[in-house]
């Protein structure tokens, strides 16, 4: 029976080959925390998992599939991809991961299907419209506060304003949350169309929308891995239900 969920591609993770005498780890693979998709689950969509093939044709039947995308976190994108070189700094990056999330990004976009991009995402997002990243929160000309989880403990949270009348303060109800934080590079330069609608209290962009756009909505936190917290769930509750239409 053909369902009327919305079909939601979910971009996944990509660790390569390492000389680790335990499998998995020691082979190169795909993979992706299950909060992704079981949020998408909740609100109501199908998670369709889009592999990092390296050539991207074979896999491009399945972007006519979908209704909407979701971009998870992750590693680092490779800095050519924004004219810049590696920063010391810089994580481990994935060719394979980049060229996916590029192509069903701009396919996505041409065909004006919804968009959600989570941490990496929202970074890939902002990269894939011409936009830069601050490679390392050291970068940045001022302090900050603890954005970087390096234990994946859950427990580094800190507020987020956002701005009055956005499509993201009517979503969540609110022009202030709290919300997760686990990463350490940020936006620098916005991309094409977009808007900066959410800013930590040390200034570090957090959030941003398109302007012109059904929805596409970057957020630099992990709404997934806090779906009991009312503004998650309204967030994507909202993204795949727009993915219906």
């Amino acid at each position: 029976m053909h369902s009327k969920r919305p079909k939601i591609g979910i971009s996944l993770s990509e660790t390569k080959e390492v000389a680790n005498p335990r499998w998995p780890s020691r082979m190169r693979f795909d993979w992706l925390r299950r909060d992704y998709y079981e949020a998408i689950l909740m609100a109501g969509g199908v998670p369709i998992l889009l592999p990092n093939a390296e050539d991207i044709s074979q896999v491009e039947p399945l972007f006519e599939l979908l209704d909407g995308l979701m971009i998870t976190g992750g590693g680092d994108m490779d800095p050519s991809h924004f004219g810049q070189i590696p920063h010391p700094k810089l994580g481990e990056t994935t060719a394979a991961r980049d060229n996916l999330e590029l192509a069903v990004f701009h396919y996505m976009f041409e065909h004006r299907k919804p968009i959600l991009g989570i941490c990496r995402g929202h970074q890939v997002i902002n990269v894939a419209l011409g936009g830069t990243l601050h490679q390392d929160l050291s970068c940045l000309h001022h302090s900050t506060l603890k954005h970087v989880d390096a234990d994946q403990s859950g427990l580094v949270f800190h507020k987020v304003e956002i701005t009055p009348n956005s499509l993201l303060s009517k979503i969540t109800g609110s022009e202030s949350i709290e919300t997760n934080s686990s990463h350490h590079q940020v936006v620098d330069v916005l991309g094409q169309g977009l808007t900066a609608v959410g800013f930590a209290p040390d200034g570090v962009l957090e959030a941003f929308e398109h302007s012109d756009y059904n929805f596409l909505v970057g957020v630099q936190w992990h709404p997934e891995r806090i779906t009991d917290r009312e503004h998650s769930s309204k967030l994507f509750k909202y993204f795949v239900d727009k993915s219906k239409m």
